[in-house]
C-alpha cells in the first residue's frame, strides 16, 4: 500500500530527521499476530534503508526510550524506525496481552 511505498520513499531520499515508532504488542483485532502476521517488521524496514533500533521493554524502560530516541536523532544519514515492544493493556489485571484491551 501507499504507506509502504512512503517508507521505501523515506529510506531512499535518506531522510535523517525522520523518526517513527512502531509499538510491537504483539496483538491485531482478532487475537496474537502470530494468526495471521509473520513478517519481520525491522527487516522489512531495514531493505528500506531505514535504521532500526528496538526497545525491548516500553512499559516500564523510559531511559531506553530516551536512548533510542537520541540515537536515532544522531543518524542523520536515513530515517529511523523505533520498535517499542510493550504488552497492550499493561497494568490492565484483567486485559494485558489481549485483542479486549
Amino acid at each position: 500500500g501507499i504507506s509502504h511505498e512512503a517508507c521505501a520513499y523515506a529510506g531512499h531520499l535518506g531522510l535523517g530527521k525522520l523518526i517513527a515508532f512502531y509499538d510491537d504488542n504483539g496483538i491485531t483485532i482478532d487475537g496474537h499476530t502470530d494468526l495471521s502476521f509473520t513478517e519481520d517488521v525491522g527487516k522489512r524496514f531495514e531493505a528500506y534503508g531505514w535504521q532500526v533500533l528496538t526497545v525491548t521493554d516500553g512499559n516500564t524502560d523510559v531511559a531506553a526510550i530516551r536512548k533510542a530516541i537520541e540515537e536515532a536523532k544522531a543518524c542523520t544519514d536515513k530515517p529511523t524506525l523505533i520498535k517499542v515492544k510493550t504488552i497492550i493493556g499493561y497494568g490492565s489485571p484483567t486485559k494485558a496481552d489481549s485483542h479486549d484491551a
